[in-house]
C-alpha cells in the first residue's frame, strides 16, 4: 500500500522557475477570505522541508521560497504552497506516510533502519507510526473507496495484521495502535486510487491533508506544541490599511 512516489521532476522545476529573481506563481484571482478581488504579492517566505523524490527523503538545504500573498480589503495574507507542500510542516505528510508504511509493512523494519533510511530519528518514526490512529478512521475511507469503485473488493485489501518477524510492540495497546496505523494508511491508499479523477499527487495521505485544508482550512499538526513560527518576509504588495482609524 505504499504511496506512487513524487518524482523529482516537480521539485527540479519549482525550484527553476519559483523565487526571488526568478518568477511568481500565478496570483489568486480573489481571496479565500473576503471573496476580494484586491490580491496582490507580499514577497516570499523560505522554508526547509523534507519531501520524499523518487523513492527517497530530499531536503531543501538551501530554502524552498513560497510567495506571500495580501488581500487589499481584508488584509489577510497567506502563502501560496505547491502541490508537494503541506502547512507547519518541516517533514512534509508524503514523508511520515512513507516511513510509517516502510515500518509496518516490512516484518524486519526497525525504528532505527526506517529512520536512518529517511534522514530522521527512530523517535520520529515512532511518532508518525501512532500519529494515522487517531486522524484516519479506516471504515470510513474503505466505505467512500467502494461507492467510487463499485467492486465491493475494497474491504478485502485492508491488512489483518502488522507483518514482523521481531516483537514491534510491547504492549497489547501499542499493538493495536501499530494495527489501526497500517489499516489507516491502506485504507486512504485505496480511497485514492478509487477517486474517478486520478489525484496528482502521488501522496495519498498528503492528498486527503489537503483537500480538507481546503475545503475548511482544516490543519492536522503531528506535534501542536511545535508550529511552524511566523517568519519576517520582504513585503512588496500595496500598504496595508488600518480599518480601525
Amino acid at each position: 500500500m505504499a504511496s506512487i512516489v513524487l518524482g523529482w521532476t516537480e521539485c527540479k522545476s519549482y525550484l527553476e522557475t519559483i523565487g526571488p529573481g526568478l518568477g511568481h506563481p500565478e496570483r489568486p484571482r480573489s481571496c479565500p477570505y473576503c471573496e476580494g478581488e484586491g490580491v496582490w504579492y507580499d514577497g516570499w517566505r523560505t522554508v526547509f522541508c523534507v519531501v520524499v523524490a523518487d523513492g527517497v527523503s530530499h531536503r531543501f538545504d538551501d530554502g524552498l521560497a513560497l510567495q506571500r500573498i495580501v488581500c487589499s480589503e481584508c488584509c489577510r495574507s497567506w502563502t501560496l504552497r505547491p502541490s508537494f507542500l503541506y502547512p507547519h510542516r518541516s517533514f512534509e505528510p508524503d514523508v511520515a506516510e512513507a516511513a510509517a508504511l516502510a515500518y509496518l509493512g516490512e516484518p524486519s523494519a526497525t525504528y532505527e533502519g526506517v529512520g536512518a533510511a529517511f534522514g530522521c530519528s527512530a523517535r520520529s518514526v515512532w511518532r508518525w507510526v501512532g500519529w494515522p490512529v487517531g486522524l484516519l478512521v479506516a471504515g470510513e475511507f474503505v466505505a467512500q473507496a467502494a461507492r467510487f469503485s463499485g467492486s465491493g473488493n475494497c474491504a478485502a485489501l485492508i491488512p489483518r495484521v502488522v507483518p514482523q518477524d521481531h516483537e514491534k510492540a510491547y504492549s497489547p495497546e501499542r499493538s493495536a495502535v501499530l494495527l489501526r496505523a497500517f489499516q489507516g494508511l491502506s485504507a486512504v491508499a485505496i480511497w485514492a486510487r478509487a477517486q474517478l479523477v486520478p489525484p496528482q499527487d502521488p501522496s495519498p495521505l498528503r492528498f486527503w491533508l489537503t483537500l480538507r485544508f481546503l475545503a475548511v482550512r482544516e490543519v492536522h499538526y503531528l506535534v501542536r506544541a511545535i508550529q511552524s513560527p511566523p517568519l519576517p518576509v520582504d513585503e512588496t504588495g500595496p500598504p496595508r490599511i488600518d480599518r480601525r482609524a
